[in-house]
């Protein structure tokens, strides 16, 4: 059988917000989303008689899974066994959809290394993703800044919206949804911050999802012109002082997003509620958080303040990054680059 190692490089995905939240419209979630230069994920696949995963992080909680969709990708598209180094995890838990970024790019690894024709669609159907949003199996294949148009609502969703309505582990495979918008993002640097606030997942999110939703119809529909009528025409105009309105508005001002970040901690509220004081032109918070993203044309005064909240405890850290206007990479690797290859 013919095979080559690779290695994957992919940027990962911050989310603006999902946008209907109801499914009164016929259709449910959709996302406004884009991708980072930093973190990114970076893996080498190998063939190999068995598979097996490796990575000097030792926090990364992903074995088990990745091992179990190793094997059903071998199940459903034939191949055989990799050996996956995993050299730039992303952090977990704290809004990057670093599940979905992982499982796809290793899924696109082995496809690579066996020659197989498995589209993004298909992967994710595998990985079990897709079911919510549509942020990073888009984003994966475009890069940039997207919006898209989640899935229709299926027959009985009215008699029980909630158990439609589910966090991306909850919610299963589902088809990739529609691309309403991809563009190039402009080229302003972003100011992330990690503050010290919850890393809110499984049943705590699920728990979140079911007492909130579905949110009131109106509201998802003052959400979606934020997203159509306001962010997304920001974008595309290059138009800096728009987007910082249109981002603020999503945070400050849309019902979901604000619920999401009610569930945080002060120190999180703390950074939020006091970002456009210090420097800061727009802050928002992607999916549950803990992580923000924000921009600043005066960078020495907003650093100074995160500085400072660096030494109270408030943030773990900060730094600076660009949306990747590019999709993931996958690179043959030579031979001799690695003598790990079996």
């Amino acid at each position: 059988m013919y095979s080559k190692p690779v290695t994957i490089e992919s940027p990962c995905r911050l989310s603006f917000t999902l946008i209907d939240m109801t499914g009164a419209s016929g259709r449910k979630n959709g996302m406004a989303s884009m991708v980072l230069e930093d973190p990114s994920f970076a893996c080498r696949v190998f063939p190999s008689e068995h598979h097996s995963v490796e990575t000097e992080d030792e926090r990364f909680e992903y074995h088990q899974l990745i091992l179990d969709y190793l094997e059903n990708l071998r199940d459903e598209l034939g191949g055989a066994g990799v050996r996956v180094v995993i050299d730039r995890p992303i952090p977990t838990h704290s809004g990057f959809g670093s599940k979905t970024n992982t499982l796809l790019s290793i899924g696109k690894g082995f496809a690579a290394v066996y020659g197989l024709d498995a589209t993004t669609d298909r992967l994710a159907e595998i990985a079990g993703r897709a079911g919510t949003s549509g942020g990073t199996v888009n984003l994966i294949d475009n890069g940039g800044f997207l919006v898209d148009g989640g899935h229709a609502t299926p027959p009985g969703f009215n008699d029980n919206p909630n158990k439609y309505l589910l966090p991306s582990r909850y919610a299963g495979a589902g088809l990739r949804p529609p691309i309403l918008i991809s563009e190039s993002f402009p080229d302003w640097p972003m100011l992330m911050i990690l503050p010290n606030g919850r890393h809110i997942h499984g049943n705590s999110e699920l728990e979140f999802f079911q007492s909130t939703l579905p949110i009131p119809e109106q509201q998802s529909h003052q959400t979606a012109h934020m997203v159509l009528m306001n962010l997304a025409p920001s974008v595309i105009e290059q138009d800096y002082g728009a987007f910082c309105n249109a981002l603020n508005a999503i945070t400050f001002k849309s019902y979901f997003k604000g619920r999401q970040i009610d569930l945080q901690n002060d120190h999180l509220k703390h950074v939020i509620n006091r970002a456009r004081d210090n420097g800061i032109d727009a802050i928002g918070m992607s999916s549950m958080g803990p992580v923000c993203f924000s921009f600043t044309r005066v960078p020495e005064r907003a650093v100074a303040w995160l500085d400072d909240l660096k030494e109270r405890g408030i943030v773990q850290r900060y730094w600076f990054t660009r949306v990747a206007n590019r999709p993931a990479s996958i690179i043959p690797l030579q031979a001799a680059t690695d003598a790990g290859s079996v």
